[in-house]
């Protein structure tokens, strides 16, 4: 069992300024000091969510099983974090991290994706195409769920990914997640109180993007990954 108890907090930049916020809403990173680790600990009573009081301990596992059966999955593709450990009992999953996102590269004037990774476009749509052959779509498509691995692109999580077989939730399994600044997200997405997550991932490809990626190479993604028309 991997002791976290020294571990730090980790953070991404906001994409509208230059200060720190948490990185998501469902999960606390923490990252170990030789920065080549991230826990990510699944626990509505974390200080570091302390601002999310609706999160609940159902809705909490409901993403963490998700995280952990989609990561597994993914494990055969090189673009997938190296799943390092998995505590069911603390509810932690330990994946491979070199401490840094690609937010730290797109946030920061002074660095260029360009010129860190100049083929990153054909990287990102090309993890989005297995995934797709796959038969899933992944919600998390933030500069935060991805980063640079010895060159190459390399994303997590995988708790927003769905089948498109049948991409339908529930919305009030869901709820808890939706703050007012996604509520509309959600609602142009919703029918008779379930949400269709290929409109959501339609959505967030074609129109949610532009103010988190510098280049914004999504909505061409979304063409040539189902030949529509923009």
């Amino acid at each position: 069992m991997i002791d976290t108890s020294k571990w730090e907090y980790f953070y991404k930049i906001d994409y509208t300024g230059d200060h720190e916020v948490t990185t998501n809403m469902m999960y606390t990173p923490k990252v170990n000091s030789e920065k080549t680790m991230m826990c990510m600990i699944w626990d509505e009573n974390e200080p570091y969510q302390n601002e999310n009081t609706k999160m609940t301990k159902e809705l909490i596992d409901f993403f963490f099983e998700r995280e952990i059966r989609y990561l597994t999955y993914f494990q055969k593709f090189d673009w997938a974090a190296k799943l390092i450990e998995i505590d069911n009992i603390k509810r932690s999953i330990f994946i491979e991290f070199p401490g840094e996102t690609l937010n730290n590269i797109v946030t920061n004037p002074n660095r260029s994706l360009d010129i860190e990774c100049p083929d990153w476009k054909d990287q990102i749509f090309n993890i989005l195409k297995d995934i797709k052959e796959c038969g899933y779509y992944k919600m998390a498509l933030y500069p935060h769920c991805f980063f640079i691995n010895n060159n190459k692109i390399t994303t997590f999580d995988f708790y927003g990914c769905i089948e498109m077989s049948y991409p339908y939730i529930e919305r009030n399994k869901i709820e808890g997640l939706i703050g007012p600044d996604s509520s509309s997200r959600f609602d142009s997405a919703t029918t008779k109180d379930v949400v269709d997550f290929s409109v959501f991932f339609k959505n967030t490809m074609l129109s949610h993007l532009h103010n988190t990626w510098s280049q914004n190479p999504f909505p061409e993604f979304y063409r040539k990954l189902f030949d529509e028309k923009l």
